[in-house]
């Protein structure tokens, strides 16, 4: 297949019975508007052009390739920019321009990919538009073709060049093709999906978060006293600041973030000139880390109470707040008629703070909770509701947006009334909202009597060591139960997560592998510090250690 300028070549073909024409044009449609799922500097895309051309596709790949069009050639009304390429209006072709942007968003540093799509021919082709600072840069464009049950990757480049590149056709053919025959596979575009940043400027998030990471993320990480890991929770929290903020526009809302946790989020909004004020139980170590300005404050909410509720506040926060998010936009309702929620729930919690069971089956329990919560805002609390996915480190991003109320201000003790109601019927007789106490108790094994724990790491080595197998021996855990006893496991759950976690604690003798215990084998040059601590093999294992003393990191 060519054209008067550009000779096209197979790079590589995957086959399957499951491929359609169908599923093929999802994943065209996922790779066209979500570059980002595979090119991990890019922060989104927006879509400039869409235009249906006459001709193929072939005939606008060498129009536009021979023009370093300037961006301001996509942005409006793009005819005129056809019309001089020598390119007219008709059905036979779809074309598209997009500008995609990068994480640190830079004016040279977006790029601009023009999109041709051939649903006669079954054939979707990419080119980057970006101007070319430097002319002697190799223009080359690849499209995806689909025919019969095979998927074909095809380089195109102008006929008497050629593309050297090791390291682009090695992200062609071994990751962007496999990705996107597994996307055909699955037909992952045809999957109900909220799309993320939908209702914010991706241009704009992309300038703000870059500004607030270089603002905060590198000072916050150097005082960082959590336990939890601040690669993930910084720009967690980050992220989510530039999505409120862009949620709220010109605006300077007040607002309650409930249960703030380590309230990091609190610090950057008071920064940037949000009132506000976060309310947990009990303070974390990073409170003393941020300035007055930052107000967080130590109080036990109990949301079941009519008056529960924060008549100044503009927007309640649940930002993974846990038995608290079903709660939010119940005290939305009764702090005013124009206060607003934002929840971004986490674990599933019911009203009466038990765990919530799922109730559509076809439904993993974290999307049948957002489910739940939706319905409830929209139907019971009578709110309109937005839903949309944040960019952040987690895979419980999905927000729910409580945006206005859908009754009349003079409705509002009737609706609050009905609200209650529905919340009470949450709770038993004997059964009502509790608190998480105020003092978190520590259940990693740390607070277990020396001679317990030392009895039960004997019983299971010794476990071990009776049976056959050496090295490659394994035990199940219910048979480690047995041996170890009813009486001990109580006390092992009682200050710990149980069994498992006392063994996992000791990795440096077992190992866990799908519910089996072993003896975990010493390796040469594997611990972090060398000749601190005795070598239990040497000490205790029959055969002793494997290594010499010398290769062993511990000491003999």
């Amino acid at each position: 297949m060519t054209t008067a300028t550009w000779a096209w070549t197979t790079l590589k073909r995957l086959q399957s019975t499951d491929l359609t024409v169908e599923k093929f044009w999802s994943a065209a449609s996922v790779w066209n508007a979500k570059p980002h799922l595979l090119i991990k500097h890019l922060m989104g895309a927006e879509r400039l052009v869409s235009e249906s051309l006459a001709g193929e596709y072939g005939d606008v790949l060498s129009s536009v390739a021979t023009k370093d069009l300037p961006p301001a050639a996509w942005v409006g009304d793009p005819t005129e920019t056809f019309r001089c390429l020598g390119l007219s209006s008709g059905k036979d072709i779809q074309v598209e321009v997009w500008k995609l942007f990068t994480k640190k968003p830079v004016e040279w540093n977006d790029y601009f990919r023009l999109s041709v799509f051939d649903r006669l021919n079954s054939t979707a082709v990419f080119y980057d538009c970006t101007p070319k600072k430097n002319g002697d840069n190799i223009k080359y464009a690849y499209g995806i073709h689909f025919v019969d049950d095979w998927l074909e990757l095809r380089l195109a480049m102008p006929s008497n060049k050629s593309l050297n590149d090791k390291k682009t056709l090695h992200w062609m053919t071994d990751i962007f093709f496999p990705k996107f025959f597994n996307w055909t596979i699955n037909d992952k575009g045809s999957k109900p999906t909220i799309s993320s940043l939908s209702h914010v400027c991706v241009q704009m998030y992309c300038n703000l978060y870059s500004r607030l990471k270089e603002k905060y993320a590198k000072s916050l990480m150097n005082v960082w006293t959590e336990v939890t890991d601040p690669k993930k929770y910084i720009h967690k929290d980050i992220a989510t600041a530039t999505y409120l903020m862009l949620l709220w526009g010109d605006t300077k809302p007040c607002f309650i973030d409930m249960g703030c946790g380590n309230g990091l989020l609190v610090h950057v909004l008071n920064s940037e000139g949000y009132s506000g004020v976060g309310l947990d139980v009990r303070s974390r170590k990073m409170w003393a880390q941020y300035p007055q300005s930052t107000v967080l404050k130590v109080t036990s909410v109990d949301p079941s109470s009519p008056d529960c509720k924060f008549p100044q506040a503009d927007w309640i926060i649940g930002n993974h707040s846990d038995e608290l998010s079903p709660w939010v936009p119940v005290i939305a309702s009764r702090s005013n008629y124009n206060c607003k929620f934002f929840l971004l729930p986490c674990c599933p919690f019911e009203f009466n703070g038990s765990r919530y069971q799922r109730i559509d089956s076809s439904l993993s329990q974290y999307h049948d909770y957002l489910k739940y919560l939706e319905k409830t805002s929209t139907n019971v609390f009578k709110f309109n509701v937005k839903t949309d996915r944040l960019r952040i480190p987690s895979t419980k991003r999905t927000c729910i947006i409580g945006w206005s109320k859908n009754y009349l201000p003079q409705e509002v003790d009737q609706v609050v009334q009905d609200i209650e109601k529905f919340a009470n019927s949450k709770f038993n007789e004997n059964v009502q909202f509790v608190p998480r106490p105020s003092e978190e108790r520590v259940r990693n094994c740390t607070k277990l009597d020396k001679d317990l724990l030392r009895s039960v790491v004997d019983t299971v080595a010794d476990v071990l060591i009776k049976s056959s197998g050496g090295w490659k021996c394994r035990v199940t855990l219910g048979e480690l139960a047995k041996q170890i006893g009813e009486e001990r496991l109580k006390k092992l759950k009682k200050e710990c997560g149980g069994l498992q976690t006392l063994i996992r604690n000791h990795r440096y003798i077992f190992v866990v592998e799908k519910g089996t215990v072993g003896f975990r084998k010493p390796v040469k040059d594997c611990g972090k510090v060398w000749k601190k601590h005795k070598c239990w093999f040497y000490h205790n294992y029959p055969d002793k250690c494997p290594l010499n003393e010398d290769e062993c990191c511990n000491i003999h």
